[in-house]
């Protein structure tokens, strides 16, 4: 039947050989209904597909890197296809990869969802600002584990949705220059404000609307405002930047015409072609004055308003080196007519304020403040224009002055000491400062400032080495009395170890002429200099602080010498001995005499300290503290060269001493001179007065001791009664005192 046929023929061309036209044929019906099998052809097929369709397609393996981007997702990422092939996706710095990366995370866990939707907004660097909404779909094998990612996005232009962001976007802009500190405008390339914050209206003095659609240059005074023109034209036109990213410091003009330093910032921005700059201007007024400021006080003394000594060298350095190419200079030019330049030489004058420390401590660091500012104001009165003055040190000052020769620098030094030292009225207190000048002038063996310095301060030694408040100007034979001192305190810093030192002891008399104590008396014989004088070395000492191993030196000595004097019976009833200021001041003197002491305490009550007027009110509190621990112990104080310094009484009656010694320098004149006799009357009559005794030194002369047991004065001391003598002497003395009584 032709059914059976038909079923037959079907059968056996489906089991059967195909006849040979049926590859043709099948190729045909591939043509129309299927796709080849070539993979390289698929593979191209694919490839044309994805990057002509509307789609923006990529495919990440499980390890995040792309295997494939078609050249829409290429283009929302602005690069190519080939950029992102083989590359981590995560890697890169874009919104989109980003959001891809997110979803990939939320779909990667085998019970996730198979898919996770993106949506997220990218501006091209067209400025072109778009959306990509899709999903991410994971490609699991059988066992669900996931092999890759498949992204699908549809890039959208929404008008909608690009408002609503420019919005936002425009809203947190505003807000953020609004609150910046800093003065922010927006203008474009010809210099027409678009935009200001508040900032920059307040430090401009405009309201908004009075910069909006003006040029940037009002902002700026001339030149300034035609420089910024010329940068900007500049780098449109070479791209070259002189303030574009770098920013510079300049001038800013506000509305009332006040101009005031700014730091102006520009930054550039393009969108498409429009070219857009931001300025940030910030007022720099604070930060110029402190610099200012810091630089003044780098030079400057702040109190007095003078140079620091750094300073002070390198202007006079200056200044001394002008003045030898000036005067050259003229003679040069005048040299053909025969003529002469008349010369100006330069005068260093070094002034330090003497016991300056003293005036802090009695009246406070104002009134010294207060004295020093008014005392820095006479030298700048009294001295020429054109000086230099500097603070070298809390109470040194130096000056260079041009001169016309040394009489004319010696006039200047004088009246300038007579204008320091007279009263000054400072923070509601008169004081009177003491004030050594040592000064030099320029001759032909100084050919530096350092020169002139180094003899200024040889003269200002030499000023105060003699008691200071007075002038001196140095000589050659400065250079030889610096040289002996160094040699001196080289050579007394050995004396102890080598020996050189011993104690001589002056007696101290009742008006009968009895014997009633001693001085112990420093003296120094070198083995090739000979007996060095007391008044020469004893300053070198203090100095170079010798004083302080040296007097320790004299305690150890004396207690030991009246320990065996006390043995042999011929002890005084007190044996001075003099006591540095420094340390007496050091606060251990105590624990050091108690330590000497303690093997011999009678000797406590043989035991006398004479300590000067100006240690003991150097710091009253603890002369006042240490004097009274002294008294506990039994021994007694005085208080030495009474006159020679304050001789005040509030100080006296303060401290616990017991007796007075009356300087030499007021006693060496009486009976003769009538103001010197009324001078030690009234210092007998208050020591009287607050229960202390006298003793008056230097007595040299019978008129002399008459005079003073008329007066009242208890003890003497002096050659009259005997020149400072050894320990043996003064033992003989006290036992041929001890004999005439017996008779």
């Amino acid at each position: 039947m032709n059914g059976s046929d038909s079923s037959g023929s079907g059968g056996k061309g489906s089991g059967g050989k195909e006849p040979d036209g049926a590859e043709a044929g099948g190729a045909r019906g591939a043509g129309s209904g299927g796709l080849p099998r070539d993979p390289a052809f698929l593979a191209s097929l694919a490839s044309s597909l994805l990057d002509h369709g509307d789609m923006a397609l990529v495919y990440v393996d499980r390890a995040g890197i792309c295997r494939h981007a078609d050249r829409r997702f290429a283009a929302a990422l602005d690069r190519n296809p080939a950029d992102l092939v083989g590359h981590a996706l995560g890697a890169l710095d874009h919104p989109v990869a980003a959001a891809i990366a997110t979803a990939i995370a939320g779909v990667g866990d085998a019970s996730a969802p198979s898919t996770a939707p993106v949506d997220c907004r990218t501006l091209g660097c067209d400025g072109r600002l778009s959306f990509l909404s899709g999903s991410v779909l994971v490609h699991r094998d059988g066992a669900g584990v996931a092999l890759g990612y498949l992204g699908a996005f549809h890039e959208t232009g929404d008008p909608d949705r690009i408002a609503e962001f420019v919005t936002c976007r425009d809203s947190f802009v505003a807000t953020l220059l609004d609150a910046a500190v800093d003065g922010i405008i927006i203008s474009g390339r010809d210099g027409v404000i678009r935009s200001v914050n508040r900032a920059c209206s307040r430090l401009f003095g405009y309201e908004e609307g009075e910069l909006l659609g003006r040029n940037m240059a009002m902002l700026m005074p001339p030149p300034f405002s035609r420089d910024h023109g010329r940068y900007i034209d500049s780098y449109l036109k070479t791209n070259r930047a002189k303030i574009i990213g770098i920013g510079r410091d300049t001038l800013g003009q506000r509305k009332d015409g006040t101009v005031f330093p700014m730091h102006l910032s520009v930054g550039e921005a393009r969108l498409g072609a429009e070219v857009t700059f931001v300025g940030i201007i910030r007022d720099i007024s604070e930060r110029l004055a402190a610099e200012q400021r810091a630089s003044y006080l780098a030079r400057h003394d702040p109190l007095t308003g003078v140079l620091t000594r750094t300073a002070f060298l390198e202007e006079c350095e200056a200044l001394f080196a002008g003045q030898r190419a000036g005067q050259q200079a003229g003679q040069d030019a005048v040299q053909d007519a025969g003529e002469t330049v008349p010369e100006t030489r330069f005068a260093l004058f070094t002034l330090d304020v003497d016991q300056f420390s003293d005036i802090n401590e009695v009246f406070g660091f104002h009134v010294g403040d207060a004295a020093l500012k008014a005392m820095v104001s006479r030298v700048t009165e009294v001295l020429p224009p054109d000086t230099i003055v500097c603070r070298i040190a809390a109470d040194e000052f130096a000056a260079l002055s041009r001169v016309a020769d040394g009489e004319h620098a010696h006039r200047l030094a004088d009246v300038l000491h007579d204008r320091l030292t007279a009263s000054i009225y400072a923070d509601r207190h008169w004081v009177r400062l003491r004030l050594s000048i040592g000064a030099a002038v320029e001759d032909e063996t100084v050919h530096t400032l350092e020169d002139l310095n180094a003899k200024a301060k040889l003269a200002l030694q030499a000023v105060q080495h003699n008691g200071g408040n007075a002038v001196c100007f140095y000589t050659p034979e400065m250079a030889a009395a610096a040289t002996r001192r160094m040699m001196l305190t080289m050579h007394l810093a050995h004396a102890i170890e080598r020996n050189e030192l011993h104690l001589v002891y002056q007696p101290i008399v009742d008006q009968h002429g009895r014997l009633q104590s001693a001085e112990a008396l420093l003296r120094w014989n070198h083995h090739v200099l000979g007996a060095v004088s007391p008044g020469e070395f004893i300053p070198v000492a203090e100095e170079s602080g010798l004083i302080v191993p040296i007097t320790d030196w004299v305690l150890t000595t004396a207690v030991a010498q009246m320990a065996r004097w006390e043995a042999e019976g011929v002890l005084p009833d007190r044996v001075f001995l003099n006591i540095s200021g420094q340390q007496f001041l050091r606060g251990n003197l105590t624990l050091r005499l108690e330590e000497l002491l303690a093997g011999h305490p009678s000797l406590r009550s043989h035991l006398g300290l004479e300590i000067t007027e100006q240690a003991a009110v150097r710091d009253l509190k603890v002369a006042v503290r240490t004097l009274g621990e002294l008294a506990d112990l039994g021994i007694q104080a005085a208080i030495d060269d009474f006159g020679s310094g304050y001789s005040s009484l509030s100080y006296v009656q303060q401290l616990p001493v017991a007796k007075l010694k009356i300087d030499r320098a007021f006693v060496i004149d009486v009976p003769e001179n009538p103001k010197s006799n009324a001078l030690v009357r009234a210092a007998v009559g208050m020591a009287h007065g607050l229960g202390l005794v006298t003793v008056a030194e230097g007595v040299e002369t019978v008129e002399q001791r008459d005079f003073l047991v008329s007066v009242g004065c208890d003890m003497m001391q002096g050659y009259l009664f005997g020149r400072p003598m050894m320990p043996e002497a003064l033992a003989d003395m006290v036992r041929r005192q001890a004999v005439a009584a017996l008779e």
